[in-house]
């Protein structure tokens, strides 16, 4: 057996195939575009390497997308074809494939924590397990698992300071977020080409509502993150958020068409990041042009994909903006299967609750997202990616004339936000809508904090 530099043992044909394999693992947590490239060198060196076909269908399977799916039970097959020396912990990565690309992603990720238990340095799974709770929204687990491996590595191992770029991210998403910068930080001292701990701390920033120091510091990262594949627009999607917590909408509008919109890109998360922004826009009454139907021409044919109920949603909420019924209910009803009782239960209706919305049936959308609001978790992501789920909870109140669960909204996000201009300008507008003679003062807060 070879080994790697963490001394995890691999069935290959010889050392050139093990090293050009940690290279490109180590170009998956820099989210680099010559990740694939270092994939090739793998099947250059050996083209029966095991983990190499296992690693090719992981990638696959993190791009969220129907046809690659296909590919990514292909890379299984071949994997299985060339397992008949393999250890076990590659049969395991193996098994988790197959599990993941036939629609069993829970069971992948067990799989994945329980490599994690034998070998703490297998990065691999450490990288897939951070993913899968991710978009299970399960915070606790990610950090559970960080936490439990983080023994294991020390500074003198390669890719330390990406496990502590992920606890960052972990803690934030836990509400830790002293401690979590402090990780966040402390890897992007020893390597600052990390776009993924940038990114952590950019989240810190973005939910103490430091949103000018959150400017400045994706700003000043920039040459560290632009570099990076499609997840530079994630970085960017961060960026005009901040703008649009600081009220400066016409930057945000200019960022949307000069730097996150990407005419030739069909990727999941750039899609969810578009939406998103523009609902967010839309929530503060601006008026986004065309934007939707650019948008929807890209998804129209993609309702029947469900690999991450996550995209389902974003996906359903393009449809709806162009007020599309059929590919709503289509993105509800096609496969059934996938995602089990929380398509059924969770994303379903929120998909339906964003078509009732666009649909003027507000009354029932925000009944829906109430009753959903403890849920909506589950589909994944991150808090400040399903905030635009409460937002339309709020607009939704307001639309159906509920201006009381409107207001109750709002003046909770006062509290727990003091700091956001936009609470107080929305809130603002709702106490003049029911008289309130404090309206006045809310948007005399809301002018102190926010830019334009």
């Amino acid at each position: 057996m070879l080994k790697d530099n963490c001394g995890l043992e691999f069935t290959a044909a010889n050392q050139q195939a093990i090293d050009a394999f940690e290279l490109t693992v180590e170009a998956l947590y820099r989210v680099a575009t010559d990740t694939g490239d270092h994939l090739k060198s793998v099947f250059e060196a050996d083209p029966e390497m095991p983990m190499a076909h296992c690693l090719k269908g992981y990638f696959f399977m993190f791009m969220a997308s129907g046809p690659l799916k296909q590919r990514a039970q292909k890379a299984h097959q071949d994997a299985m074809k060339y397992a008949k020396h393999a250890t076990p912990r590659e049969l395991a990565h193996i098994e988790a494939l197959g599990l993941w690309a036939n629609d069993q992603k829970a069971s992948a990720i067990k799989i994945w924590d329980e490599i994690l238990e034998q070998h703490p340095l297998d990065a691999v799974a450490l990288r897939l397990g951070h993913f899968g709770h991710f978009y299970s929204g399960d915070a606790v687990a990610m950090r559970r698992v960080l936490e439990s491996v983080y023994p294991s590595w020390n500074s003198s191992t390669p890719g330390y300071n990406f496990i502590l770029g992920m606890k960052a991210f972990a803690f934030e998403e836990c509400g830790d977020y002293a401690d979590a910068e402090k990780f966040g930080r402390a890897g992007l001292e020893l390597d600052p080409v990390d776009p993924w701990a940038i990114h952590a701390v950019a989240h810190i920033m973005e939910m103490q509502e430091r949103r000018a120091e959150g400017v400045e510091w994706i700003n000043a990262h920039k040459p560290n993150w632009q570099g990076a594949n499609n997840f530079r627009y994630h970085v960017i999607w961060h960026l005009a958020l901040m703008h649009w917590g600081l009220g400066d909408f016409e930057r945000v509008l200019s960022i949307y068409d000069d730097e996150l919109w990407d005419p030739s890109s069909d990727e999941y998360a750039d899609l969810c990041n578009n939406a998103a922004l523009l609902v967010r826009l839309e929530y503060m009454g601006i008026n986004v042009g065309d934007r939707w139907q650019n948008l929807y021409e890209k998804v129209k044919e993609r309702t029947d994909e469900h690999i991450l109920l996550f995209a389902d949603v974003h996906f359903a909420m393009m449809y709806a903006a162009m007020g599309d019924d059929a590919r709503v209910h289509d993105i509800i009803s096609n496969s059934p299967d996938v995602g089990g009782d929380l398509r059924r239960d969770v994303s379903g209706p929120i998909c339906q609750a964003m078509l009732d919305f666009r649909k003027d049936n507000c009354q029932q959308a925000q009944k829906t997202l109430l009753d959903l609001r403890g849920r909506i978790i589950e589909i994944g992501g991150s808090h400040a990616q399903r905030d635009v789920f409460e937002l339309l909870m709020i607009e939704a109140s307001i639309k159906s004339g509920d201006f009381e669960t409107a207001r109750h909204m709002l003046v909770n996000r006062t509290r727990t936000s003091p700091d956001n201009g936009l609470n107080w300008k929305k809130l603002a507008g709702v106490l003049s809508e029911m008289g309130d003679g404090s309206a006045a003062e809310a948007e005399t807060k809301a002018g102190k904090l926010l830019v334009a």
